[in-house]
Order: structure tokens, then C-alpha cells, then sequence
């Protein structure tokens, strides 16, 4: 009877994996799409000159989480 058992669930352990086969490649391709768009709006950044504007959001950003992490704050400066 063990037999019968394991023989009925293979059709449906078949259909689980080639399940988790789809959600990996669908993970796969938003991973890689995600990581498509960053590196080219970086480039677009990059090749449209100096920002200003975004290196101010950068300080603002970095002085604000130096506010709320004081404690960790001196690991980000690098010394």
C-alpha cells in the first residue's frame, strides 16, 4: 500500500515543483529587470552631468539617518 501512496503523490509533487519553477523564474526576471532599470537611470544620471539637487537629497538624507542612528553614525563615516 506504501506504494500506491507514493505513486499517487509523484504526479502532484511534479506539479508543486514545476510550480516553484515558475515563481523562481518569475523572481529571476523581476530581480534582473530591477536591476536593468537601476543601472540605466544610473547611467542616464551619470552621462546628464553633475546634480546638485540630488547630492543635496543625499546630505539631507545622510545628516537625517545620522539623526535617528546616532550611535551607529561614525560607522558610515568611515573612521
Amino acid at each position: 500500500m506504501g506504494v500506491a501512496r507514493r505513486a499517487a503523490a509523484e504526479p502532484h509533487s511534479a506539479e508543486v515543483a514545476a510550480g516553484d519553477l515558475r515563481w523562481l523564474l518569475i523572481t529571476a526576471l523581476v530581480l534582473a529587470a530591477t536591476l536593468a532599470l537601476f543601472f540605466a537611470a544610473l547611467f542616464v544620471y551619470r552621462a546628464t552631468g553633475p546634480h546638485a539637487i540630488g547630492w543635496a537629497v543625499i546630505r539631507r538624507l545622510r545628516r537625517a539617518s545620522r539623526w535617528l542612528l546616532p550611535r551607529w553614525s561614525h560607522r558610515w563615516r568611515g573612521t
